[in-house]
């Protein structure tokens, strides 16, 4: 996790893909969350959270990061 995300075990985070340049890491979404209006998530640290609207991170965010998400239904 340290060496494709920069993020250390216990902090992971959606955010962590941005130093993923090389598409290394693929990125799985449960449906349920895209019905949630906010999305929560650690700032890759595990020491604050915070709160995004869950539509910029899905459709400004991960695109930014180049990733294509795969979603199931867990």
């Amino acid at each position: 996790m340290e060496e494709l995300l920069n993020i250390t075990p216990g902090a992971l985070s959606v955010f962590g893909l941005m130093y993923d340049k090389d598409n290394q890491v693929s990125l799985i979404i449960d449906k349920d969350v895209l019905k949630e209006e906010y999305f929560g998530c650690h700032p890759c640290v595990n020491t604050s959270t915070v709160k995004l609207k869950t539509s910029d991170v899905i459709n400004k965010f991960i695109p930014f990061t180049n990733h294509e998400p795969m979603y199931v239904e867990l």
